[in-house]
């Protein structure tokens, strides 16, 4: 059985903002990213344990190369619901997110 994803406000702008700047840097690649990951959270949603722990109750699935992000997620199991919380990219700071995280 797999688990209903769903991306909250600051996720959603993350991701509209990433695939925005890959289309500006070039045509076409904004689109790959948004399809790479859109298929990487319907593989997350299948089995979103097999991710390591991030903070106690967070967990860090890096998206597939060549992407440099990754998404930070909950899983509430009673629902079967996943959580995105951010989806982050490598260069940023992190003090940033572990700040949103808490």
């Amino acid at each position: 059985m797999t688990f209903k994803v769903i991306a909250e406000a600051e996720a959603k702008r993350e991701w509209n903002e990433a695939v925005d700047w890959y289309e500006h840097r070039e045509y076409g690649v904004g689109l790959r990213f948004d399809d790479a990951l859109r298929s990487f959270l319907q593989t997350l949603a299948h089995n979103p344990e097999r991710f390591r722990l991030y903070t106690r109750l967070t967990r860090k699935a890096k998206v597939p190369p060549p992407w440099p992000h990754a998404v930070y997620f909950t899983i509430n199991t009673e629902h079967r619901e996943v959580k995105v919380l951010a989806i982050w990219h490598g260069a940023r700071n992190p003090a940033e997110l572990r700040r949103r995280l808490k």
